[in-house]
């Protein structure tokens, strides 16, 4: 798994920043050990201090640094575990829908060859009770007594014929919703 862009970049500026500090580090002493210091292997007090003030910052803003970057990632793999799951849920759900779908245009298909036309078929499907009575399971309406039934216990069958839905697509409101609401 690759990191990032955002991860990749504060990696490059962390290193870039500690390569900046070493070369900092490094003229620092390269100045104090000049000829007109009078003693080479000898720094000035305050500039010592000063130093060491300085690499104890660095040190501590390079620790809370690679802290942040730690948090980051482990939220960026989390979220995209997550987002692998959703995404194999809702390819099953889709797998379920087209065979779904592919059993209804083959029963239509056999009402069609069956019946000879397409208006007797009609006809047939129009004096089904099934056809007439059913609600509309986009309805928000329907969605919300689905949704009320099931968190009082109302058993997914329960639930079809008080809402008047198919039992398949009560089992998908209650999915979805599980899946949006984890």
């Amino acid at each position: 798994m690759s990191l990032p862009f955002d991860i990749k970049y504060m990696v490059i500026m962390q290193l870039g920043i500690e390569a900046l500090l070493v070369i900092l580090l490094l003229i620092l002493l390269r100045r104090s050990r000049s000829p007109e210091s009078g003693d080479p292997a000898r720094m000035p007090e305050n500039l010592q201090n000063s130093i060491e003030k300085f690499l104890s910052e660095s040190d501590r803003i390079a620790a809370v640094f690679a802290e942040n970057l730690k948090d980051k990632k482990e939220l960026s793999s989390d979220l995209i575990l997550k987002l692998d799951r959703r995404l194999s849920d809702y390819q099953i759900l889709l797998k379920q829908t087209e065979a779904s779908f592919n059993a209804a245009q083959k029963k239509l298909a056999e009402l069609k060859a069956t019946s000879g036309s397409a208006s007797a078929v009609q006809a047939k499907i129009d004096a089904s009770p099934v056809a007439t009575d059913k609600a509309n399971p986009a309805a928000p309406e329907v969605r919300a007594l689905v949704l009320q039934l099931a968190r009082k216990g109302h058993t997914p069958e329960e639930i079809a014929s008080k809402a008047r839905l198919h039992l398949g697509e009560v089992e998908l409101i209650i999915d979805l919703e599980r899946q949006f609401n984890v």
